[in-house]
């Protein structure tokens, strides 16, 4: 009796361990494609001069820029060693939640603030303080050309609050990737699609094009809900192949 019984327990603790090779090794033959994706673009990142994390003030000073901002009745105005920028009747360039571009005039206070010094930009991150349910997943991104004093400006939702510059494509212009949010489905699945923009001469971003594809992009699908990595996906029609290991 006592030998059935330790033969049963090594038996199943065969099974249990067995069953728990096939998962780890189900788990690991899935690709994490957000680190993916962070990986990538860690290698294409241009570092700032500066970095400034607003605590609350209204007036600071970057390197040799003298920068202030108030708030208007709607939206803000942003002075930068004089110049003056009203966000009021300002739009995004992209859409910010599945076809829609959104008005800055939203934004009542900037969080963030990157100088380019190289390249003469500046990068604003601003937000809606305090806020409230979607409102605070809500942020927009200016840059800003110190020497042409153009301005672009991006949106986003639910896809993070950092502002990064990058050398996608080594032709001396910085880029920038514009994020929009396609919501989740009925699956819970969610689409977030990251899009290429390029500096113009005149110091104004635009959608990156060339004569074979009129438009960059990459998406990434995935879900908050399954820590497993079954409902992960990846597309793209980009400037390189990002996931290697795509057909």
């Amino acid at each position: 009796m006592k030998r059935i019984l330790k033969i049963l327990i090594i038996s199943t603790v065969l099974i249990v361990c067995i069953s728990s090779t096939d998962k780890t090794s189900n788990n690991s033959n899935k690709t994490d494609f957000a680190q993916t994706i962070d990986n990538y673009l860690k290698t294409k990142l241009i570092e700032p001069t500066v970095i400034f994390n607003n605590d609350g003030r209204e007036a600071f000073t970057l390197l040799q820029y003298k920068i202030s901002w108030k708030l208007l009745e709607k939206g803000i105005e942003i002075s930068i060693n004089g110049t003056k920028i009203k966000t009021s009747d300002k739009v995004t360039l992209n859409s910010v939640w599945a076809k829609g571009v959104d008005s800055v005039n939203f934004a009542n206070f900037i969080q963030q603030v990157k100088l380019y010094e190289n390249d003469s930009l500046i990068g604003f991150v601003l937000t809606n303080s305090p806020c409230t349910g979607l409102a605070c997943g809500v942020n927009f991104q200016l840059i800003y050309d110190l020497k042409s004093k153009k301005q672009s400006y991006f949106g986003r939702f639910r896809t993070g609050f950092e502002f990064e510059l990058y050398n996608l494509n080594s032709d001396n212009r910085p880029d920038y990737i514009s994020k929009t949010f396609y919501g989740r489905n009925i699956q819970e699945i969610d689409t977030t699609e990251f899009v290429m923009y390029s500096q113009t001469e005149n110091g104004t971003f635009k959608e990156f094009s060339t004569k074979n594809q009129k438009r960059f992009w990459f998406k990434h699908i995935y879900s908050e809900f399954h820590a497993d990595l079954k409902n992960e996906g990846f597309e793209e029609k980009w400037i390189e192949k990002i996931n290697k290991n795509g057909r």
